[in-house]
């Protein structure tokens, strides 16, 4: 069970009833199991964090954090050591993996558009869980698996089936975010007088949706639990917690865990030497600026302490600052992990584990104050690197393990549908199927990781756009219409190595420019000193050596450039235009 010993309470939410009911419901599964045996399909609990790097206890050796659930489930699964996001934010992300597509044939680039309004998007074409539910399985949802409203209604009632609805119990611009009683933001939201999440705040979706969401996931596999043991019916049952997506406002217990003045600060705050304008971000979110107040976070503290955020050459963030930052991202860290504990001792309280595949990640990292960059929306290793363990107890040989293989977050559709012993998908699907490294961890499956990010600077708070600004500023696309995008950055991180080129994007064909080069820029980073475990996030990428004059270098970027080059656009589908609107 989740270790969670100082608040025993919860634990009543989370036991199964041990009613004569129950005892029938435990009898069956056991039969159905045995039954099905070791060659049948299997179940799907599809678990996403949001803005989650792997910083994790066990799985990824960083030894302060309070990740007790992960632990578990990293010692009973196979964890990921180099899994990336194919696009550093939250709804390109999710269009993507959701679907198996890469970003460039969901044409979801922003805020606005959704892959159902991709030209590439054809009748036939079906995303993951609509996958599953064409298998006859039983698909329920809840929380953010899809970016709210990218699909409209979390793309009921494709991807989910009609038995019970989805289950996000509010959407607006304060979810999971406001303080309680603060008069603005602040970054990091200690709430004192919450001893626990059965006090009555909680219980409002408005301001905690994830423990609603947990609960509701829990009665959905309870459900499911019915369907499979009288039904032989199989589920794929998803959850996407939002933790630890800023603001952190995080009950005292979780911040206890931590002190913000021992939390360890990056070795490297400015900007990588020599990055190019257009690959570096100056803002958060849409400010210029950050903000933590209150006395709970700065002792004697009234009102808010604001820091303007760095530029290139320009690191503004104090020490003191950054610790306080790390410190909520830490806390909201382990209030995520309870939340998928609470689902995971579910799971296996209703004696589902051997018959589940459960499969953790997250829709990309986070930065915090490496290279001066802070949150996601860049290319760089930090924005891009996620956490990944899947657990499929039939493959014994895969509990504890690592892999270093390269995976990419498209690369779960096909994952996941081969564990789940479902037929291969359609072409039309992207990734690949990685699932042989659970038997085999030392497999080439993929020789490197892709990703990209769109640029548009100046024009943030679009159609209000500001004119005569340097490359980084204001430069986040999320409500730039497709056709307006100025840049975009292709990616790939291979062994030892991060190379990346920034083209002139086509507003007409919703393409990039290749014939023209990467006029806004080249990056190349070295990766010879990284460490995989325990995971090393200041080791690298402090200094763009594009323009090196070494021969070997010059190599490199050759074969990388190639390789960039017939992933993104020799092997990719001709240009069919921007994307429908309105679907």
């Amino acid at each position: 069970n989740s270790q969670l010993a100082t608040q025993p309470e919860l634990m009543t939410n989370m036991a199964v009833s041990r009613t004569k009911k129950g005892a029938i419901l435990l009898i069956a599964l056991l039969l159905v199991s045995y039954t099905h045996g070791a060659n049948a399909r299997k179940n799907v609990l599809f678990l996403v964090s949001d803005d989650m790097r792997p910083n994790l206890n066990k799985a990824y050796g960083i030894s302060f954090m309070h990740t007790p659930n992960l632990d578990k489930l990293a010692e009973s699964g196979m964890v990921f050591d180099r899994h990336y996001t194919n696009f550093a934010i939250c709804s390109a992300s999710r269009n993507s993996f959701m679907t198996g597509r890469m970003p460039d044939k969901t044409q979801v680039w922003n805020f606005i558009n959704n892959f159902r309004e991709s030209r590439y998007w054809q009748n036939q074409s079906v995303t993951l869980p609509e996958y599953f539910k064409n298998n006859g399985y039983l698909t329920l949802g809840a929380g953010k698996l899809y970016h709210p409203q990218h699909p409209p209604n979390n793309d009921e009632p494709y991807s989910w089936s009609m038995d019970k609805p989805y289950i996000l119990p509010y959407i607006g611009d304060d979810y999971n975010k406001n303080c309680f009683g603060s008069v603005g933001k602040s970054m990091v939201c200690v709430e004192p007088n919450l001893e626990n999440e059965t006090d009555a705040p909680f219980l409002d979706g408005k301001r905690f949706a994830d423990f609603v969401e947990a609960n509701g996931t829990i009665a959905n596999l309870q459900y499911a639990a019915r369907e499979y043991a009288f039904k032989n019916r199989n589920f794929f049952i998803g959850l996407g917690v939002t933790k630890p997506h800023a603001t952190w406002n995080v009950p005292q217990y979780f911040y206890d865990l931590y002190r913000s003045q021992d939390t360890p600060n990056p070795l490297h705050t400015e900007s990588p030497k020599g990055v190019p304008d257009m690959a570096y971000t100056a803002e958060l979110d849409g400010q210029r600026d950050f903000s933590v107040f209150g006395p709970e976070v700065i002792p004697g503290s009234q009102g808010p302490l604001t820091v303007p955020l760095p530029s290139p050459g320009n690191n503004t963030v104090p020490a003191w600052f950054n610790k306080i930052i790390r410190w909520g991202y830490y806390a909201a860290i382990s209030l995520a992990d309870q939340h998928l504990g609470m689902v995971l001792d579910e799971l296996e309280n209703l004696h589902l584990v051997d018959d589940t595949l459960v499969v953790f990640t997250a829709d990309h990292g986070y930065q915090l104050g490496e290279h001066g960059e802070f949150a996601k929306h860049t290319n760089f290793e930090l924005a891009t690197h996620v956490p990944l363990i899947i657990r499929a107890p039939w493959i014994p040989v895969s509990a504890g393990k690592h892999t270093s293989s390269f995976t990419e977050l498209v690369d779960l559709y096909r994952t996941i549908a081969s564990l789940a012993g479902l037929e291969p998908p359609a072409n039309d699907v992207d990734g690949k199927d990685v699932s042989q490294l659970l038997s085999n961890p030392t497999a080439t499956i993929n020789t490197a990781s892709f990703s990209q990010y769109s640029r548009c600077p100046g024009d943030r708070y679009w159609p209000n756009i500001t004119t005569g600004v340097p490359a980084w500023f204001m430069n986040n696309c999320e409500e730039v219409p497709a056709e307006n995008i100025t840049s975009m950055g292709y990616s790939i991180r291979a062994k030892g190595y991060r190379y990346t080129e920034w083209l002139k994007w086509n507003g007409v064909k919703c393409a990039a420019d290749w014939e023209a080069g990467p006029i806004y820029g080249k990056e190349l980073y070295t990766h010879d000193d990284e460490n995989t475990y325990p995971l090393d996030f200041d080791c690298c990428e402090n200094e763009n050596i594009v323009e090196d004059t070494n021969p070997m270098i010059k190599q490199v970027i050759q074969e990388l450039s190639a390789q960039l080059h017939e992933h993104y656009n020799t092997n990719a589908p001709a240009p069919r235009g921007c994307p429908r609107a309105n679907f």
